[in-house]
């Protein structure tokens, strides 16, 4: 039986534990696989805050984008889930949150966290598919997927869920080939939406966010123009974005931020029967006061977006790879911690300064060094 150490949630505001224990030998219906890049999301450093309603009271396992090599394969799995055959040795992306596969919207091909009896958070004591962990289990739902030979596992890391998230978002928002788009956030959602835009055609991309790393990334990754946020106000944005825009408004405007402050910028930006995509108000109990009748003259729709449904994953992962050498997105993984440190991997998530960071549990062959 092999043993692993996995990272544990005990609540808001407590610090993380690491923890060693047995990994069992997988089930028919289960692979294991060694963890070598598991990536500090935005959500991580909510929850941990408190900022994120905790979803069970009971020490957890943590850590939810995970890239590793499979070294244990149950009797019954032959394939990852878009069918790609399986073997010892290859390296998978997986998403730990695990849908049933059989409720009303895994059926319909929802997004995965529409789920009803989604197994996650997972609590400690048994097989667990979190990626802060030396040996992640998963299940036969989980969604993971075979990445390609040719494929930098940095390039597919360094937007984590954020590139599955924000490519949901678009198939719900739908086509903006043409469009004027403003991106509310250069966070990794942000960012991959900044991506994905370009990708599909928009004219021009304007995005709202920090300064310095992330600002310069946003053009490299397609921006038109990066509006900074300390040097900028909400007046100054409009004015710029209706300046660029003929005095019209942009087509779409994308909330990437989280913050209750970018929803009610946005719908002033729209021009008449424009479009709100919202994926970063996730959680929370945030409100604003709201106009309808300006959503109703002006023929506006607002479209909400959680997660993505499983086939997307396995599509951003082809994406990253497909477009690693255009964006450069291996670069973007800026900092590496061991997994003994996840705590101050979080904390650096938090302070701005990285674009992604990533915990390494586990040696990779690849490049990249642990700090």
């Amino acid at each position: 039986m092999r043993r692993g150490r996995s990272v544990v949630f005990h609540g808001p505001g407590i610090d993380l534990e690491c923890i060693e224990r047995d990994v069992a030998a997988p089930e028919a219906r289960q692979i294991i696989v060694a963890t070598t890049h598991a990536g500090v999301c935005g959500s991580d450093v909510h929850r941990l805050a408190g900022d994120i309603p905790a979803a069970d009271a009971r020490p957890v396992y943590f850590g939810h984008e995970g890239i590793g090599t499979v070294v244990d394969v149950g009797s019954d799995i032959t394939a990852d889930r878009s069918g790609t055959p399986i073997a010892l040795g290859d390296r998978i992306f997986w998403s730990p949150p695990t849908p049933c596969g059989e409720c009303i919207h895994c059926v319909a091909g929802a997004s995965t966290a529409l789920c009803e009896r989604m197994d996650w958070p997972q609590s400690v004591g048994r097989a667990s598919s979190a990626s802060y962990q030396d040996f992640a289990t998963l299940s036969s739902t989980t969604p993971f997927f075979r990445i390609p030979d040719s494929t930098n596992s940095d390039a597919v890391i360094a937007f984590g869920c954020a590139l599955p998230t924000a490519l949901g978002g678009l198939r719900n928002l739908g086509p903006i080939t043409g469009a004027t788009v403003c991106i509310q956030g250069n966070g990794p959602v942000g960012l991959a939406a900044t991506m994905l835009c370009r990708l599909a055609g928009a004219q021009e991309i304007f995005v709202i966010g920090d300064p310095g790393t992330r600002a310069d990334a946003a053009l490299q990754l397609g921006a038109t123009d990066v509006l900074v946020l300390p040097t900028t106000d909400r007046a100054d944005r409009h004015e710029h974005l209706m300046t660029a825009t003929n005095g019209r408004g942009v087509d779409v405007v994308i909330e990437a931020a989280g913050h209750i402050t970018a929803f009610d910028e946005a719908l002033p930006l729209l021009a008449k029967r424009g479009r709100l995509l919202i994926l970063g108000l996730y959680s929370g109990s945030v409100t604003t006061p709201f106009d309808p009748v300006l959503v109703n003259n002006r023929e506006l729709r607002i479209v909400g977006s959680l997660g993505c449904p499983v086939e997307v994953y396995g599509r951003a992962m082809e994406l990253a790879g497909e477009h690693d050498s255009v964006f450069g997105l291996s670069e973007f993984v800026t900092h590496r911690f061991p997994i003994d440190r996840v705590q101050d991997a979080i904390a650096t998530a938090g302070s701005g300064i990285a674009i992604k960071t990533v915990v390494q549990p586990q040696p990779s062959t690849e490049r990249g060094r642990i700090q």
